[in-house]
């Protein structure tokens, strides 16, 4: 497995951590009268989006499991939402007022090396040999 497969999805492998970890926060504060009452929600919120949390990170870690096994499937999802990702920015930067710069030109960067690491040359040979 080349460097940079490997590297991308050590990535979404952590992803998946951080989405699990949101997720379980929510749970927690739906549980948590004070906690609902500083973020403005309601305990059925808190729980929608903890288990859509919890939801969204199995997908990220089957997607993260799919890389190392050199699914061009799973490849496939990190590219186009790495597209979609750049398209998000760009249009956060021109047209949302506030929109940070430095942040959506950080993302964009990020969006790229993802896209260049699995579209090398090594990549390539690596999600088509299997």
């Amino acid at each position: 497995m080349p460097v940079s497969v490997a590297f991308v999805g050590v990535l979404v492998l952590l992803n998946a951590l951080a989405t699990f970890a949101v997720g379980a926060m929510w749970l927690w504060a739906a549980g948590d009268a004070d906690v609902l009452g500083d973020v403005d929600t309601t305990a059925d919120d808190a729980q929608a989006y903890g288990w859509t949390a919890v939801a969204l990170g199995v997908i990220i870690l089957l997607v993260g499991i799919g890389l190392f096994r050199g699914s061009r499937f799973s490849r496939f999802l990190v590219m186009a939402l790495m597209v979609l990702r750049i398209g998000l920015d760009v249009f956060a930067i021109v047209q949302i007022d506030g929109y940070s710069l430095p942040q959506g030109l950080v993302s964009i960067a990020w969006s790229l090396l993802i896209l260049i690491l699995l579209t090398t040359a090594p990549a390539s040979r690596y999600f088509h040999q299997r």
